[in-house]
């Protein structure tokens, strides 16, 4: 499609949003990208409709492994209720998948696995870690009543067979005041790894966003905060941060307690410099419509100029959709995004815990998308899934 026709047909569904309350989606072969769905593929299913909730998957693709063999095999965790964190992996491209192994704490004592895993890959030596190091990041909790938490770090240098529980990257109390959500990313030009996570324990706040970086993955800065808003009810939290091609760094995050729009965005220079900790940053809309929650963020130069931002959520807090939840294209880096179908649909309930906690993840030369969710199989439960979407020019 031309492109000035195409944002002039983005102008009018945004105008019929407005006006009427209701819109469609963009095709996928009317977007000024190439973007297909190639496959679709059930990482875990569970056996049966009384199986413990399965949520939160994350997926990475190696591309750091000193054998070359090893790169392009896939890995995906996610948490399962009651059964810490299981890991599964593709040596296909995501066609199938096998169980590798289960994650548990065996660092804090008393404490157990409980929320929020997210695989990440050392893309350069850090202190006694090489690169290619597969690093997990959960929250691990302590006692029956939830009254710690920790953000700890998970080493494996086994492709995944193993790992073993080295640092915490903060503590903090129970589900009041607990520390969550934790999301790593590497600032190439400092060789800093920072970890960005969702801290209730400060009592000024219910809940901000705050960060600390660290060289060597054992001794961390001190915490900073990155949005901390002046009204102490908002709830700023499941944050994500991408490079896009213009240097800039583009962080998503929901605002909870905020009527209306509840994902916002800021962006900054530097992955050490928000601005104004007080700003809300502006929210994500694509024509009138905005995500309700659990937004996940991601970068990919393949798609034109401004290459393709994604980010995807778990439902829909203005604006209907037809697949549970959208996915929202930008092709200016943010400015303006544009909704498409979810490719792994399911029904819009906000209460629900299907689709509530997406993950996306590029393939080295950008051209290949994994993005991972757990769309319902049972009435009670919920299976993990990813779509391998092809996005180019």
């Amino acid at each position: 499609m031309d492109g000035i026709v195409f944002y002039i047909v983005i102008a009018l569904m945004t105008v019929f949003r407005t006006l009427f309350g209701f819109g469609t989606n963009i095709p996928y072969d009317k977007l000024p990208v190439d973007f297909e769905v190639e496959s679709v593929s059930d990482i875990f299913v569970p056996a049966d409709e009384n199986a413990n909730v399965s949520e939160y998957p994350t997926i990475i693709k190696l591309h750091h492994q000193k054998n070359e063999a090893d790169n392009g095999k896939l890995f995906a965790a996610f948490e399962k209720w009651g059964d810490t964190y299981p890991v599964f992996e593709s040596t296909d491209d995501a066609e199938t998948w096998h169980y590798v192994t289960t994650v548990k704490d065996n660092l804090n004592t008393g404490y157990w696995n409980e929320w929020m895993p997210f695989l990440y890959e050392l893309p350069a030596d850090m202190g006694e870690f090489e690169k290619g190091t597969i690093i997990l990041a959960a929250t691990s909790i302590y006692g029956e009543g939830v009254t710690d938490s920790t953000i700890t770090l998970y080493s494996s240098t086994d492709l995944c067979r193993s790992f073993n529980a080295f640092c915490n990257v903060d503590k903090a109390g129970g589900i009041d005041w607990g520390v969550w959500e934790p999301y790593l990313i590497y600032e190439e030009e400092t060789g800093r790894l920072f970890c960005f996570y969702s801290d209730d324990s400060d009592p000024e706040h219910s809940q901000k966003l705050v960060y600390k970086y660290t060289t060597d993955l054992v001794n961390w800065s001190e915490k900073k905060e990155c949005v901390a808003c002046d009204d102490p009810n908002l709830r700023p939290g499941m944050v994500t941060v991408t490079k896009m091609g213009n240097g800039e760094y583009f962080m998503a995050y929901e605002m909870f307690n905020l009527p209306g729009v509840t994902v916002y965005y800021k962006t900054s220079a530097s992955l050490d410099d928000w601005g104004d900790v007080s700003d809300y940053g502006k929210p994500i809309s694509a024509t009138g419509k905005c995500l309700g929650s659990s937004p996940y963020a991601a970068w990919t130069p393949a798609g034109g100029e401004c290459g393709t931002l994604v980010v995807v959520g778990h439902h829909m807090a203005k604006g209907g959709s037809p697949t549970g939840s959208d996915m929202f294209l930008s092709f200016d880096y943010g400015k303006t995004f544009v909704p498409v179908d979810n490719p792994l649909p399911y029904s819009h309930d906000p209460y629900e815990r299907c689709g509530y906690s997406p993950a996306l993840f590029f393939s080295e030369d950008g051209t290949t998308l994994y993005y991972a969710n757990n769309p319902p199989c049972y009435a009670s439960t919920y299976k993990i899934s990813v779509a391998k979407i092809k996005i180019g020019e």
